[in-house]
């Protein structure tokens, strides 16, 4: 394998491009790192190469992967597509991510047509060759908290909810034998509005209740407010979750933009008392029906459907987080959120299913709600790591 170094020559708009686009070529493969508009374009088009029409995978919108991604030509941070025999075949993306004093190189945005495990063991060589001191981990895109997290290890059959990422099962073998091990398991459950959950959970809320405590929706205009409010709660609420970093003034606006255009609100609900919001259930409906037919663009139909979001929502929720500070566990909030919030959707908002995605392998009291709420666990969505090459 011979690696070479790119000359750079800058454009009028100040955007770098490779005069040479190869840093990686050997007999079968060649790496080429993204560096124009036009090299984007290639990567966010090759999932449409891995997966045919018919599949359960559904696309994210571009412009929502541009922002994940962010700018190109930032330091230390890389994406990379390959190719065989002059098509492209393979997508990863690479950023050196610190985090409590601790660094390590967070992968994502992670697709490869079958048949190329040995393009996958060589792209991840080279990426880690640059910063052979660190972990690998992921996928995230490209923090832990951002949506399309984890690689599907189990529930191929089953459709991902919105902002949940789907798989062939060929790539956790590929990525095992380029060296990765398995880091930390995500669990999710199916719900159903119609199957009575245990009755711990009513008997846990009327003890939050009669402890003074009360479940209110947001505040509809003064959502950048109620945002830092729901951020606060959760920062210290998941603090000791493995993997959790607290929310930054950035992703709070990423909040608010999520608010103002994906969620429902009404389904975010925060536990009260004497003035003090003490934890938040956030749900989110299920848009995967609407997006998947675009194939990540905006188009006219998508527009269309985009102001009928909530009349065909197809009665589907995701559980996507549920918090309550320290200071306020073992009074039974979560259960007061859930027995609310869930059962409000179901008689006044018309959902059925919701599935609650996702879940720590190693969160019991989570894991254990989940199951209270008849709860059955579905899929499993894996992150790996892969140790530093000069330890």
């Amino acid at each position: 394998m011979e690696i070479n170094t790119d000359s750079l020559k800058s454009s009028e708009n100040g955007v770098f491009q490779a005069t040479q686009k190869s840093v990686v070529n050997d007999c079968a493969y060649s790496i080429r790192e993204v560096l124009s508009s036009k090299d984007l374009k290639v990567f966010l088009n090759l999932p449409d190469l891995v997966y045919p029409k018919g599949s359960k995978y559904v696309r994210p919108l571009n412009f929502h992967v541009k922002m994940m991604i962010g700018r190109l030509n930032t330091p230390n941070k890389h994406l990379y597509i390959v190719y065989h025999k002059d098509q492209p075949i393979l997508r990863a993306g690479f950023k050196v991510h610190s985090h409590a004093n601790k660094e390590a190189l967070h992968f994502g945005f992670f697709e490869c047509q079958e048949g190329h495990q040995g393009a996958v063991k060589q792209l991840f060589q080279f990426a880690h060759s640059k910063y052979p001191h660190l972990p690998i981990r992921g996928p995230f895109h490209f923090r832990m908290e951002d949506p399309y997290i984890g690689i599907l290890a189990e529930g191929y059959d089953i459709d991902p909810y919105f902002l949940m990422s789907y798989n062939p099962a060929y790539y956790n073998e590929y990525l095992e034998h380029a060296g990765f091990h398995k880091l930390m398991d995500l669990f999710t459950y199916q719900v159903r509005a119609d199957k009575k959950y245990d009755p711990i959970i009513t008997e846990n809320a009327q003890k939050a209740k009669e402890n003074g405590y009360a479940v209110r929706k947001v505040n509809r205009h003064k959502l950048r407010d109620e945002a830092f409010v729901i951020a606060s709660i959760f920062n210290d609420a998941l603090s000791k979750n493995w993997g959790f970093e607290e929310f930054i003034e950035s992703q709070v606006d990423e909040m608010v933009m999520m608010f103002k255009f994906f969620l429902d609100m009404n389904a975010i609900y925060i536990a009260h008392k004497d003035g003090k919001d003490i934890g938040c259930l956030l749900m989110i409906p299920n848009f995967n029906h609407m997006i998947k037919s675009a194939r990540g663009k905006i188009t006219p139909e998508l527009i269309y459907r985009y102001f009928r979001r909530f009349k065909e929502h197809k009665n589907e929720i995701r559980g996507y987080a549920l918090g309550v500070k320290k200071e306020a566990h073992g009074q039974g909030i979560g259960s007061l959120l859930v027995d609310e919030g869930w059962m409000d959707m179901y008689l006044n908002q018309g959902y059925m299913d919701g599935e609650i995605s996702w879940v720590l392998s190693n969160n019991g009291p989570m894991n254990e709600l989940s199951k209270a709420m008849n709860g059955k666990h579905n899929k499993i969505y894996r992150i790996y790591e892969r140790q530093p090459t000069n330890a």
